[in-house]
């Protein structure tokens, strides 16, 4: 349960949407609008010029793609970076991300490596369980490949003469490799949203590894890492809100 809500505040609270993209979803849909908008120009250059014209239009608009992104997207985060946490580096979002952390474990009692193992322990338990998941899925596609072969295997013996024989070999062959491949593209689409927890697990499982090093880095060294990100943190309100959220007890 403890693990649960620790995830579920790592995916929600220091999510790089609550803390930076959250402030400009108008801009982000007016880049994704200006993106669908665009796609007329390949659409148009494929239609004049064919083959070489659509190939044309497609170049374009992947250099459209990446301006406008700089322009709209990642020129606007840099500002809002700045305006709400003074920070200039995207980079140092992260640090941001961590030193929340950080607190946030450190309200809830856990303050040292030691403390943290027994907390990282709960969590790769809970991952080791959404692995065993992940092999039953991969099981399951392979048996579903496999039961295909197999009918196509026995249509093959029944087949006449020989030569058709080796030419259907062949086209079995070619569709078990595109049925595998749809098949792993699926379970790939459908992992992306039902699997969102078992990520947030093993980024804050390593995000957790970093701090126990922080913290045996202070005890050893005079280094203070999150220095400058304690200062953010106090001076932010918002940031202040995030820590004192609810216990994961």
């Amino acid at each position: 349960m403890a693990g649960e809500k620790l995830i579920r505040f790592y995916r929600t609270k220091l999510s790089n949407y609550n803390l930076i993209y959250g402030f400009m979803t108008q801009r982000i849909w007016a880049f994704c609008l200006l993106m669908i908008l665009l796609l007329a120009l390949p659409t148009a250059f494929g239609l004049a010029f064919g083959v070489g014209g659509l190939w044309t239009g497609l170049i374009g608009y992947a250099v459209l793609f990446l301006l406008f992104y700089y322009l709209l997207i990642a020129k606007k985060a840099q500002k809002e970076l700045w305006k709400r946490y003074h920070i200039r580096d995207l980079k140092k979002l992260h640090m941001l991300k961590l030193c929340l952390l950080r607190n946030y474990l450190a309200r809830n009692g856990f303050t040292s490596p030691e403390e943290l193992g027994m907390l990282q322990k709960v969590l790769e338990e809970d991952d080791s369980f959404l692995k065993k998941n992940f092999t039953i899925k991969n099981m399951a596609i392979l048996l579903v490949v496999l039961i295909f072969a197999a009918l196509g295997a026995v249509f093959i013996l029944e087949a006449s003469p020989e030569g058709h024989r080796i030419f259907l070999v062949v086209m079995l062959a070619l569709f078990v490799l595109f049925l595998a491949a749809v098949l792993r593209i699926i379970g790939y689409v459908i992992s992306h949203f039902s699997d969102a927890n078992k990520r947030s697990a093993r980024a804050l499982i390593r995000d957790m590894q970093e701090l126990s090093a922080s913290y045996i880095m202070e005890q050893n060294t005079d280094y203070q890492p999150y220095r400058e990100m304690e200062l953010v943190i106090a001076n932010n309100d918002i940031l202040k809100e995030i820590i004192d959220g609810k216990a994961i007890f």
